[in-house]
């Protein structure tokens, strides 16, 4: 395989992946990291580019979801701060340790996350009066930065779930929220793994592209369709990627 025609297929699947995670918050690292393995780069190289990927795509998708609504960015400072030490800790999986046993607990999770969002008509639809403190759910952004650093399929629907449950959120706005905080923790992640000598200027260039692309389109495609259209990609890919994490 020659160097262009490894560009061009980089950055259609890096398109792709994007395109539809950016829709409902899950499932790009699904489908581009056995790519960029079956291409013969490693775990931490993969997973380098993922998060370097990662953090320039969510800004896009997150100023689609953002546009026009009040923001609380005491939550997302505090979420992202936690986030910040569980990315540390993530990163430090990837880089020393094989991480596909976690797969198995985060594919039950996003299953059972899919479930109640399909039976309880109502989740995600109307912004409702928070039931959590922001301190508690602050907190909660620990595991999901660790999760974020060293795998990170499906975490935006795990953090959009949790704000829409405990902040009353919108799972339109939640999802925004969730690509704010993804940003830093994916930009702090990418820099650990480029620390470790792990970036790959033939990986990471296509797939910024491709990735920032795809997150543009798919974001303006979710939030043009409104909150009913993302809640139903949210159970659609969410019940296929958790499935996938399990099996």
């Amino acid at each position: 395989m020659n160097d262009v025609t490894q560009f061009a297929i980089i950055m259609l699947v890096a398109f792709g992946s994007t395109l539809i995670s950016s829709m409902c918050g899950g499932g790009s690292n699904m489908i581009s990291t056995p790519f960029w393995l079956m291409l013969g780069f490693s775990l931490p190289v993969a997973m380098a580019t993922n998060t370097l990927a990662g953090a320039m795509w969510t800004l896009v998708a997150a100023r689609n979801y953002l546009r026009g609504h009040a923001v609380d960015w005491r939550l997302i400072a505090g979420m992202a701060a936690c986030g910040l030490v569980g990315a540390f800790f993530g990163a430090q999986v990837v880089m020393h340790s094989d991480p596909k046993n976690m797969q198995k607990i985060i594919g039950v999770i996003i299953l059972t996350l899919v479930i109640y969002t399909f039976f309880k008509k109502e989740f995600g639809l109307e912004s409702k009066p928070p039931t959590t403190s922001r301190l508690l759910t602050s907190l909660a952004g620990f595991p999901l930065g660790f999760y974020e650093s060293f795998f990170g399929s499906g975490n935006s629907l795990i953090t959009s779930a949790i704000l829409t449950k405990t902040r009353g959120l919108k799972l339109l706005e939640a999802l925004g929220y969730s690509y704010v905080m993804s940003f830093f923790w994916c930009l702090f992640a990418s820099f650990m793994y480029g620390s470790g000598g792990n970036w790959k200027l033939s990986l990471i260039v296509p797939s910024v592209i491709g990735a920032v692309c795809g997150a543009y389109l798919g974001s303006h495609i979710g939030a043009k369709k409104g909150t009913r259209f993302v809640k139903a990609m949210f159970v659609t890919i969410g019940g296929v990627l958790g499935l996938k994490l399990l099996l």
